[in-house]
């Protein structure tokens, strides 16, 4: 038992929420961007951080239930708390920002920021009003014998799943880093011919088909003025192989496998090179749907 509850109902209780809450999250942003998102770290239907929040929210909380103002405010802090530690654990070993809040009113370190946590507060409240008797609810139509095999096979299940979504993450990793070695490389060309006019174009926000065409037309125009034609061939072929290597993260679409899972996934992802600050990884990739369709 834990603070009167039993370990039985309360594991029961992070898978419930841990669905529901990738149920609402997938639905939320499926329809913000008109197309079908796996929301989540996790391959499988499941967002371990809601799981997480409204279980120890309900473990925690239930001695101040009745008074609503406290009840928010708690909910709030300990929810608040917990995406801030995810979004730091996840950082640590990714070397990426998963959500970013830096544009947000009040944000700490783009990790969380006061509208999402009053959010949190009004979850907490709705948690206990309705969530959490609907819970209790679906947990006793089944019998414990039967959940408890349930819950063995749901663990086995989530080890699978994160052993698989971090070998997965670390491959992604993997492909951004070999990709902004790349871009530097790239840039460093760039600037030692004193092309510095076109290396901000290839670092301007806009879509990567669309710049490395517009760097394209400038270095062909420029072809009669400078004397290193071997170079510019050399430059020309390099903006090719950055193409390829970004549409090859992107490649397969699927809702459960693949790096394009992940961005889709995160919009706001941000990759964080070694000793350099971070950099938005559709940036980098040139995340554009209508041109990466053909590679489907």
């Amino acid at each position: 038992m834990v603070l009167g509850l039993s370990i039985y109902f309360i594991l029961m209780n992070f898978y419930v929420f841990s669905i529901l809450g990738w149920v609402y999250e997938s639905i939320f942003v499926s329809v913000r961007t008109k197309k079908p998102v796996n929301r989540g770290f996790l391959v499988g239907p499941m967002l371990p951080l809601y799981g997480t929040g409204a279980t120890l929210v309900y473990v925690l909380l239930r001695p101040v239930s009745l008074y609503p103002s406290l009840l928010y405010v708690a909910g709030m802090l300990i929810a608040t708390v917990i995406e801030y530690i995810t979004s730091y654990v996840l950082e640590k070993l990714f070397h990426a920002k998963w959500w970013d809040y830096s544009t947000a009113p009040y944000n700490i370190n783009g990790r969380i920021a006061i509208i999402p946590s009053m959010f949190w507060g009004f979850l907490t409240l709705f948690l206990f009003d309705v969530l959490e008797p609907f819970a209790k609810c679906l947990i006793s139509l089944i019998p414990e014998s039967t959940g408890q095999k349930i819950l063995a096979v749901l663990i086995v299940i989530s080890a699978i799943d994160l052993t698989y979504t971090v070998i997965e993450t670390i491959n992604f990793k993997k492909q951004l880093e070999t990709l902004y070695s790349f871009r530097q490389e790239l840039e460093q060309q760039l600037q030692e011919m004193q092309l510095s006019s076109l290396k901000d174009d290839f670092l301007a926000k806009i879509g990567l088909s669309e710049k490395i065409d517009t760097l394209r037309e400038k270095l062909a125009s420029i072809r009669g003025t400078v004397t290193e034609e071997p170079k510019i061939r050399l430059i020309e072929d390099k903006l090719n192989q950055y193409r390829e290597k970004s549409h090859s993260i992107l490649k397969t679409r699927h809702l459960f496998f693949g790096s394009r899972r992940i961005v889709d996934a995160f919009p706001t992802i941000r990759f964080i090179p070694k000793n350099k600050s971070s950099i938005s990884v559709k940036e980098m990739i040139g995340y554009i749907n209508t041109k990466v369709k053909k590679n489907k």
